[in-house]
C-alpha cells in the first residue's frame, strides 16, 4: 500500500534557467511501502536501475533518500540461529524432522550469504562513487610502505 502525505515546500526547476528553487505549494506525495523499497534497493544493487531512476519513479525530492533505503536494507540483518544442536536434541527427532530443520537452516544461510554479497557490492559501489565524485583515494594501495 502506498501512503499519501502532503508536503508544503516543493523543489522545482526553472525551465529557462534550469535553476532549482523551493516553492511554497501543497502537493500530495506518495510514500512507497516496505516491499517496494526493498525491491527498488535490490534492483539498484543488481544494476538493473539507478538510484536516480528510482528517485524519479517514486517522485522523491532527493536521491539521498534512496541511498538511505540502501543503507537500511543492506545493513538490516535477520536473526539466524546457527547454534549447534546437541546430539540429544537431534536423537529425539525423527530423520525427516532433522532433514527438514537442516534444510531450513541451509536455506537461511544461503539467503544470508546472498545478503552479504549484496552488502559487499553496495559498499564497493559506494566507495567507487565517493572516489569519483570527490576525487580522493579511499582504498589503501597494496604496495604502500610502512
Amino acid at each position: 500500500m502506498i501512503e499519501r502525505h502532503k508536503r508544503d515546500i516543493v523543489l522545482k526547476t526553472d525551465p529557462v534557467t534550469r535553476e532549482k528553487y523551493w516553492s511554497n505549494e501543497v502537493v500530495t506525495v506518495y510514500k512507497p511501502d516496505e516491499g517496494d523499497r526493498a525491491n527498488a534497493v535490490l534492483d539498484i544493487l543488481k544494476g538493473v536501475t539507478t538510484a536516480e531512476e528510482v528517485r524519479k519513479r517514486f517522485d522523491i525530492a532527493t536521491v539521498n533518500s534512496v541511498y538511505m533505503w540502501i543503507g537500511k536494507y543492506v545493513t538490516q540483518e535477520k536473526a539466524l540461529s546457527l547454534e549447534e544442536q546437541s546430539e540429544e536434541d537431534m536423537a529425539g527427532k525423527s530423520k525427516d524432522d532433522q532433514i527438514r530443520e537442516l534444510r531450513a537452516q541451509l536455506k537461511q544461510a544461503r539467503k544470508d550469504a546472498e545478503l552479504e554479497k549484496l552488502r559487499a557490492k553496495a559498499y564497493d559501489t559506494m566507495i567507487n562513487l565517493a572516489e569519483e565524485t570527490f576525487n580522493i583515494p579511499i582504498r589503501k594501495k597494496s604496495g604502500t610502505k610502512r
